[in-house]
C-alpha cells in the first residue's frame, strides 16, 4: 500500500481529525521524540517503521527517532536515564526495575501485547500436551528468561509443583538447537521466536506444540510502550499522538503484512521476507489481536485483570505488589474511536 493510499485510510478510520485539533502548535514546534523498540528489526518490530514511512508522524507534526532495542530489560534502563523517550519493554520486566529503581520508575501508556508471548515450547515426541505433561520434564532457557522466571505462574494455574521440573541453563543463540538436538524436551521463551527458532534449528513444523501461558491461565500483559512520568506529564501531546500513530501501523500491518515487511526490507536488505512475514503475523495473532482487543479496542486494559496479574507476577519475581495505577495509566490515549481493532 501506497504512503498515500496508508493516509487515506488513516483519514477514513477518523485518526487525522481526531489529532487536526493539536496540529498547528505541533507543525510549528515539531517534537523531538526519541524511541527504542525492544529488540532488532524483525517482523514484530516492523509496524514501528510504518508511521515514518506513510506520513503518521509528519502529519502529526512529530519529529521522532526509531532505533533498534537490545531487549526488555535494556530499552527500560535506556528509557529511565533518558537516553529515549518511549519504549517498547515487557511489563512485567518493568514491573521489576521500578521496585528495584524507585527513582527512575517508569510507567505503561499503552499495552500493545494484550497477549503476553510468554510461552514454553516441545516437540511432540516427548509426549507433552499440556502444562501439567512438563512434570519430570527438562527445559532449557537463559537463567534471566521472563518465561523461565514466571513458570511458577504457569505451574500454579495448572495444578502442578514448579520444582517439578528439571532446568537446563542455556545461553540465548543455543535455545532453539537445544530442543532440536533432543537435548531438553522443551524450551521456555518468547512464542514466536521461539516458534520460528525451532523451525529453523530443525524441528519439523508438525511435531512443534507451543505452550502459551496466555491460553494456560496466565493472562499476563506483554510488551507496552513506557516512558518516564516527567515526560508524558511535560509532553501530554506528542505521547498522545506517538500513541495513535503507533495504533494505526499495528493495524494497517493487520490489513497489509507483506506491505509491512516490504518497509522492514528497505531498511534491511538482508531481511528474509518470508520468516519476518510468518513472525510478524504469529506475534500479531497471539499477541495483538486477541480476542479481547478485536471486541473493545488496544489498550483497553482491564482494572481486575491487571490487579491480578501484576500480584502475580510480583510474587513470583519476589519483589513488592506495586499499586496498578503505578503500572498503567490510560491518561495519554488518543480517542478511544481511533483504537478500535480494524483490519479489514
Amino acid at each position: 500500500m501506497t504512503s498515500t493510499k496508508v493516509l487515506h485510510a488513516l483519514r477514513a478510520l477518523g485518526f487525522a481529525g481526531a489529532l487536526s485539533a493539536g496540529l498547528a502548535v505541533a507543525g510549528a514546534h515539531a517534537a523531538d521524540l526519541r524511541f527504542a523498540a525492544d529488540w532488532a528489526f524483525q517482523g514484530p518490530q516492523a509496524p514501528f517503521l510504518l508511521p515514518h514511512e506513510n506520513g503518521c508522524y509528519d502529519e502529526a507534526g512529530l519529529d521522532v527517532v526509531t532505533d533498534r532495542g537490545f531487549g526488555s530489560g535494556d530499552t527500560i534502563t535506556k528509557v529511565s536515564t533518558g537516553a529515549y523517550d518511549i519504549g517498547f519493554a515487557d511489563i512485567n520486566a518493568m514491573l521489576e526495575f521500578n521496585t528495584r529503581n524507585p527513582d527512575d520508575a517508569l510507567i505503561a501508556i499503552f499495552v500493545i501485547y494484550d497477549g503476553s508471548p510468554l510461552s514454553i515450547i516441545t516437540r511432540k515426541d516427548t509426549g507433552v500436551e499440556k502444562p501439567a505433561d512438563l512434570v519430570g520434564k527438562s527445559i532449557a532457557a537463559p537463567p534471566g528468561d521472563a518465561s523461565r522466571r514466571l513458570f511458577g505462574l504457569l505451574a500454579k494455574a495448572n495444578g502442578f509443583d514448579e520444582d517439578s521440573v528439571n532446568w537446563k541453563s542455556v545461553s540465548p543463540e543455543l535455545r532453539e538447537s537445544t530442543l532440536a538436538r533432543k537435548q531438553a524436551d522443551a524450551i521456555a521463551g518468547h512464542a514466536f521466536t521461539g516458534y520460528i527458532g525451532a523451525k529453523a534449528a530443525g524441528v519439523p513444523e508438525d511435531q512443534l506444540v507451543v505452550m502459551r501461558y496466555a491460553e494456560n491461565g496466565v493472562p499476563l500483559y506483554g510488551s507496552s510502550l513506557v516512558t518516564r512520568p516527567g515526560f508524558a506529564e511535560e509532553h501530554p501531546e506528542a505521547v498522545k499522538k506517538f500513541i495513535g500513530c503507533v495504533a494505526q501501523a499495528f493495524m494497517e500491518s493487520a490489513r497489509d503484512p507483506e506491505g509491512t515487511i516490504e518497509v522492514l526490507a528497505k531498511k534491511d536488505p538482508l531481511t528474509d521476507k518470508t520468516v519476518e512475514q510468518e513472525r510478524l503475523q504469529l506475534s500479531l495473532d497471539w499477541s495483538v489481536a486477541t480476542p479481547w482487543v478485536v471486541e473493545h479496542g488496544m489498550s483497553n486494559v482491564d482494572a481486575k485483570r491487571l490487579a491480578d496479574t501484576t500480584r502475580g507476577a510480583a510474587q513470583a519475581l519476589g519483589i513488592a505488589v506495586p499499586a496498578p495505577d503505578t503500572v498503567y495509566t490510560d491518561a495519554y490515549l488518543p480517542p478511544r474511536d481511533t483504537l478500535k481493532w480494524s483490519a479489514e
